[in-house]
């Protein structure tokens, strides 16, 4: 009986951490971060995020109605700016990955090796790929809040049941080119000093973590300024929009930090189990880093999505109510 019940859980252990779908979905995190968080973003805000702030309660209808279409515009922008300029971006690395030797220095591929027996268990090298994975959310934050800004109003309408809906230019051209002339010109930057300084200096810092939380909190800056000087979304209805915004990103961020903490322990552990369930796979690294990368998007994600909406909208109308009085 004891040796039936080793073999099922050994059975068990291998067929989740050995599973094509764990080492896919763990791959993709790894290969386009960016694009990742998006996805993230846009299956939890099409599904949970509407219905938690559906749910509040003691809120008006229609501070409901546009907080959602805030929030789905939000994530279908995000969605698809991200794979437009990720796409050309993610080949262009995965170029250099394949052959450093063509697009680094040597001196730069000895440096960022850092003790490391290849690029590929560098955990300096992993980082300044991320730098240019991950960092092209940031470079989107911006004008992904302007453009939320503008559309908002169109989900609203759809949301209404107004078919007057803008014709949208179907010629748009999103197909990445010249790959090679880009993996070059990223070869450069990561051949500098100051980049090759930073990526061994926050090798082991919690980077994905960091920079999605600066992304968030940039994109809501960005669409609270603009929000406030729009015409297009009634005037009673852009505070308690504005507050919703703020506490939600406030309180995703904090509460983030908080639960990635708080799960450090079983994630060490979970990375110890993948080791050992691949440790003969050449793409164990991989799989490693796309799971650092993942946590805290899905922590983010979760918060920002499921929990933080209820709480956000019931007293970002609270506030703006006492604020007119």
């Amino acid at each position: 009986m004891k040796v039936n019940s080793v073999n099922k859980n050994s059975i068990s252990f291998n067929g989740f951490y050995n599973s094509n779908a764990l080492k896919k979905f763990l791959s993709f995190a790894e290969n386009n971060g960016a694009l990742f968080a998006s996805t993230t973003a846009l299956v939890l805000s099409a599904t949970i995020r509407p219905m938690s702030i559906m749910a509040t309660p003691k809120t008006e209808k229609e501070n409901k109605k546009i907080a959602c279409a805030k929030a789905i515009t939000s994530t279908i922008l995000d969605f698809l700016i991200t794979f437009a300029i990720s796409a050309p971006i993610v080949k262009a690395v995965g170029n250099i990955n394949k052959n450093p030797q063509k697009y680094l220095k040597k001196e730069t591929i000895e440096n960022l090796k850092n003790g490391a027996k290849t690029l590929d268990e560098s955990s300096a090298y992993n980082l300044a790929n991320q730098i240019f994975k991950l960092g092209i959310g940031v470079a989107i934050a911006a004008p992904k809040a302007i453009l939320n800004l503008l559309g908002m109003p169109y989900v609203l309408s759809a949301m209404s049941g107004d078919k007057k809906n803008p014709n949208y230019d179907k010629s748009l051209n999103f197909k990445g080119k010249n790959s090679d002339k880009l993996s070059c010109w990223i070869g450069k930057i990561i051949d500098n000093k100051a980049i090759q300084k930073f990526s061994k200096n926050n090798a082991d810092s919690n980077f994905p973590l960091h920079i999605n939380a600066f992304k968030d909190a940039l994109t809501t800056s960005v669409f609270v300024a603009g929000l406030s000087k729009s015409k297009k979304v009634e005037a009673d209805r852009k505070e308690p929009l504005i507050y919703n915004s703020i506490i939600g990103t406030v309180l995703s961020i904090l509460s983030g930090y908080f639960m990635d903490s708080v799960t450090q322990k079983p994630a060490d552990k979970f990375i110890q189990k993948l080791r050992t369930a691949n440790k003969n796979d050449p793409h164990l690294e991989k799989y490693i880093n796309g799971f650092k990368i993942a946590k805290p998007v899905m922590i983010l994600g979760i918060m920002y999505y499921a929990v933080i909406p209820f709480v956000s909208t019931f007293f970002g109308e609270k506030i703006s109510n006492k604020a007119r009085q």
